[in-house]
């Protein structure tokens, strides 16, 4: 895994997403329930605390926060961590949407390509992993179809606005790949 991840160039990148799944475990339960680590940019761990005194809190405690960090993703990966007070309206919509998401049913004949697909993988907890994985891309095709989004004529990615092109093909002349 490691050497696919290195060959995309997206080891710093799993490593980053590493943490902010990590943050539960890192800070305690006790504190994750009150400060919900949000994204890392350029080596920063954003953490969004409950209120001002939280955010103090894990302030004074940043120093023991990185090195339980550092022994969960690996050393360089995580440099600072800044800490944020309340739940901004994009984190909010975040929040809604995904659990929006999470209630989208699926149709039986989506259910029986994935099981088929994930008939084929011998490793048991793989296997699960990996229809969990399809069953979640299934339900965010239904409900970006059912919240009018619409596939690139192009290209096929999902999009928002109501063009005929995604972003990447209008910019690009249309020198995108197919899907």
């Amino acid at each position: 895994m490691d050497g696919v991840l290195a060959n995309l160039d997206l080891k710093t990148k799993f490593r980053e997403h590493l943490a902010v799944i990590a943050w539960p475990q890192v800070a305690g339960h006790v504190v994750a329930a009150h400060a919900q680590a949000m994204a890392v940019r350029d080596g920063v761990l954003i953490v969004a605390a409950d209120t001002g005194a939280w955010a103090q809190e894990l302030q004074m405690r940043q120093r023991e926060l990185l090195k339980l960090l550092e022994a969960q993703v690996g050393p360089g990966v995580i440099r600072d961590i800044h800490f944020r007070t309340g739940r901004s309206r994009w984190q909010r919509r975040r929040v809604q949407a995904e659990q929006a998401v999470s209630e989208m049913g699926i149709s039986r004949r989506r259910r029986r390509e994935i099981e088929a697909a994930g008939e084929k993988i011998e490793d048991e907890d793989l296997r699960v992993r990996a229809e969990r994985a399809f069953a979640a891309l299934a339900r965010m095709e239904v409900w970006r179809k059912k919240n009018g989004w619409r596939r690139c004529r192009r290209c096929g990615c999902w999009q928002r606005v109501g063009r005929h092109w995604c972003a990447s093909c209008t910019y690009s002349g249309g020198r995108r790949k197919r899907r």
